[in-house]
């Protein structure tokens, strides 16, 4: 490797550490703002208020939602709103609460990992619902506004993910009985 390669390389690797340690665990009172959001969603979403929940989202067109239930992420606050609209169309109440939650940020951007369990009520009786939720806000004119989400549904047999498949059998050896 030559000379002027091997400085690039550490300069990339500079850089990137560098990059690295300026975003972050966040400071207490991002931490506390990102925490009061998830609140303020949980209680929209427990009155089932699509236009509160919609005014903490970002009206850019490329705000997107991917969740457990769709083929495809949503994309657009039109898409998004329809999507909260259907399902409040089917749960009678629901009431989100966060046992876990981790907030990093950089500015005037904030990045959460949370672990939610709903209590929901729908035609079909009650259930508990949980799920880890991540999401990334942007602070625009004071307020945190939601402009990426992912929510995810655990497997219940385990938190390191899907159940092992079955062992295969072998076959039994040709011309043996």
């Amino acid at each position: 490797m030559s000379m002027k390669r091997l400085l690039g390389l550490i300069l990339v690797m500079l850089v990137a550490f560098a990059g690295i340690t300026w975003a972050g665990k966040a400071d207490p009172q991002t931490e506390k703002e990102v925490k009061e959001f998830l609140e303020g969603y949980s209680k929209a979403y427990a009155q089932k208020d699509v236009a509160a929940i919609m005014a903490m989202i970002g009206q850019d067109a490329d705000v997107s939602f991917v969740d457990s239930d769709s083929e495809r992420p949503v994309q657009g606050p039109d898409l998004i709103k329809a999507a909260y609209e259907r399902e409040f169309g089917q749960v009678k109440s629901a009431a989100i609460k966060f046992p876990w939650v981790a907030v990093s940020s950089k500015g005037d951007v904030a990045w959460f990992t949370a672990q939610c369990v709903a209590e929901v009520e729908t035609r079909e009786g009650k259930m508990t619902v949980p799920a880890n939720w991540t999401g990334v806000l942007e602070k625009r004119g004071g307020k945190w506004l939601l402009m990426q989400s992912h929510l995810s549904f655990p497997f219940p047999e385990s938190s390191e993910g899907p159940p092992e498949p079955p062992a295969a059998k072998e076959p039994e050896p040709k011309g043996k009985k």
